[in-house]
């Protein structure tokens, strides 16, 4: 099996599938993660472009995913400008390989980076991969109002592991949002039964 990930941000794939992906990994599938806003400037002042570098860096360095990164237009000021249009659709095409699953962001996120990669790749993983998932993206999942998930992946033994990759953030993600995302995989593991899941909702390709 060949599986992608397109997320927008550094940490996004490692809070909301990584699990997923590493027990997929471990069956001997093929992981490409692509990231659409590549390291950058930030507002947060605990983060820079450095930073963000090394934790990424840090977090492929544990997971042995294969990563590929978006030649994202940066603004004067450094920060990132991902926009939906053909031709940032063109280049993300070129990240993307033929697969047996992709997995997005979720369409209803309410952060506008997560919405709009998901805007930039339907269109190209329709023509290129056999199964598409949308995650349950940590910690917007509270503001949807449409799809509820509906795969749930048991990552009981492969949640440290993933606990693992989302420590390398530790300039973004403090035992607050750990704690939290803790919360949230132990309710989804309730619907695969086990102790910890990871939430998708399978999208139908005439949406």
């Amino acid at each position: 099996m060949k599986i992608i990930s397109i997320s927008a941000h550094p940490d996004d794939m490692e809070l909301n599938c990584a699990g997923t992906l590493r027990k997929f990994q471990e069956q001997g599938a093929e992981i490409i993660s692509i990231i659409t806003v590549k390291p950058s400037s930030e507002d947060n002042p605990n983060r820079n472009l450095q930073i963000v570098t090394t934790e990424c860096n840090a977090s492929y360095a544990l997971s042995k995913f294969e990563r590929r990164i978006l030649d994202t237009t940066l603004h004067e000021n450094g920060r990132p400008s991902l926009t939906c249009d053909n031709n940032t659709v063109s280049a993300l095409a070129k990240l993307i390989d033929n697969c047996d699953l992709a997995i997005l962001p979720n369409p209803l996120d309410s952060h506008q980076d997560h919405s709009t990669t998901y805007n930039l790749a339907w269109p190209v993983v329709l023509k290129k991969a056999s199964e598409i998932w949308v995650t349950e993206s940590f910690p917007y999942c509270r503001t949807y109002n449409g799809d509820r998930p509906n795969i749930f992946v048991d990552i009981t033994s492969h949640f440290d592991f993933k606990m693992s990759l989302v420590k390398c953030y530790a300039s973004y993600i403090d035992d607050r949002c750990k704690d939290q995302l803790i919360i949230a995989n132990k309710w989804w593991g309730q619907s695969s039964k086990g102790k910890y899941a990871e939430a998708f909702t399978l999208r139908n390709r005439q949406l």
